[in-house]
This record gives C-alpha cells, structure tokens and sequence, in this order.
C-alpha cells in the first residue's frame, strides 16, 4: 500500500532541502556564521527550521536568500 497525502497539504522535494553543512559549503561560509546570518536575516519557519543540535534545514527560498543577503539588509 501506498501512503497518500491528504487535504491539499504542500509537499516538499527532499531535493530541494539542504542541511547547514551543504549551504555553508555552497556560501563559502562557516556553519556557526551561516547561522547567525540567517537568524539575523530572520528566515520564516517554512524557511528553516532546527533539525537537531547545531543542524538546521534550509529551504531552496533560504538558500537564494542567503545568496543575495545584501539586498535584504
């Protein structure tokens, strides 16, 4: 049997999630800083959200955000 998804709730692509490690990486950014960014950037829940100690998940929306931090200053 296949699980279904019920009541028009959005479903994310995995594939478009990343962990703190992948976005600092890709930002050239130590994680702790990628952090503190991204609270100051105040980032939506939908945007990010704690996934365990010190390890956040990032939206595709995020990452972009991230990417273009100086205009949202």
């Amino acid at each position: 049997m296949i699980p279904c998804v019920h009541g028009g709730e959005n479903v994310t692509d995995v594939r478009k999630v990343y962990i703190t490690r992948e976005v600092a990486d890709e930002l050239n950014l130590t994680p702790t800083y990628l952090i503190k960014l991204a609270k100051k950037l105040k980032l939506s829940e939908s945007e990010m959200r704690e996934a365990g100690n010190r390890n956040y998940l990032f939206s595709e929306e995020a990452v972009e955000k991230l990417k273009n931090r100086n205009e949202y200053k």
